[in-house]
């Protein structure tokens, strides 16, 4: 059994440990000097990145969103959904190959418990970075007015309809009168009378039933029930924080890592010679 077989099947003691620490010191300090002045000149010399968030709520009509965020996810996805001007502001040209690769650069997200969408997007600077939301939800925007308006004019026609039943019933409510006579009424009278009053109730009941059709078609017409496509929060974007140039984590890093490669280098250093020593002797009886 080698000298070094017989190290690994011994147990490490604490002394030993704490000995393979102390000839690391010196080791490990030069490792994280390297460390930090590679961290410091990846810090000042890459290029700052910045990033913006936006969440957007779909456009609804009578309560209920135009499209569903699934289909929109879907729809951004097709070639030719996003403007020329937008893949511009977002600094993609207009070939359908950035186009297919459009989406991942704005990085779309469904809400699940509301019909919201965010985006979250990456520029040199925080204008570029909102100039390309803004872009992005603009064509998003025109797109659901393109398919809220046409719902929209068929609850408007609706609402005009109701509007017009409403009229004529309260113009036959007026003509509705009530047969006058004495106390000695005949039984004709009596059962006028009776037709007269069924017919009042009815017309009483469609004016009712209208009025209120029309009072919650109204509401429904109105926000929050009904609306364009609106933003959900402001635009979220850091203009001091570089989403790439972010110090604690490089310092924390460069140290962790410094501390590895002493460690490493030390290990190395023990064990190398030993096998070199070794594959010496193995040369010497081999001849």
């Amino acid at each position: 059994m080698t000298k070094i077989e017989e190290q690994l099947n011994d147990e490490t003691s604490p002394i030993e440990v704490l000995l393979f620490l102390k000839a690391s010191g010196g080791n490990i300090v030069r490792s994280i000097l390297v460390c930090l002045l590679a961290g410091a000149a990846y810090y000042f010399s890459v290029p700052k990145i910045f990033e913006a968030t936006a969440t957007i709520e779909l456009a609804k009509v009578a309560g209920a969103p135009v499209e569903t965020p699934a289909v929109l996810l879907e729809k951004m996805k097709l070639p030719l959904y996003f403007s020329a001007e937008t893949l511009e502001a977002c600094g993609t040209d207009g070939g359908l190959s950035s186009q297919a690769k459009f989406v991942d650069k704005i990085k779309p997200s469904i809400n699940k418990s509301a019909p919201m969408v965010s985006f979250v997007t990456q520029a040199p600077s925080t204008q570029d970075a909102k100039a390309c939301l803004n872009a992005v939800i603009t064509d998003v925007s025109s797109k659901q007015d393109a398919i809220a308006n046409p719902l929209l004019d068929q609850k408007k026609q609706r609402l005009n309809q109701l509007s017009e039943q409403l009229k004529t019933a309260e113009e036959y409510g007026k003509t509705i009168t009530m047969p006058k006579g004495n106390s000695n009424v005949s039984d004709a009278l009596l059962a006028c009378r009776a037709i007269f009053a069924t017919y009042s109730a009815a017309n009483a009941t469609q004016i009712y039933d209208l009025r209120s059709q029309i009072s919650t078609l109204e509401n429904e017409l109105i926000a929050p029930q009904t609306h364009s496509l609106v933003l959900a929060s402001p635009f979220y974007a850091p203009e001091l924080s570089a989403v790439n140039q972010r110090p604690l984590f490089i310092l924390v890093f460069c140290l962790a890592l410094g501390v590895f490669l002493g460690l490493l280098v030390t290990g190395v250093q023990r064990v190398v010679p030993e096998i070199l020593r070794q594959m010496r002797e193995a040369e010497i009886r081999a001849r």
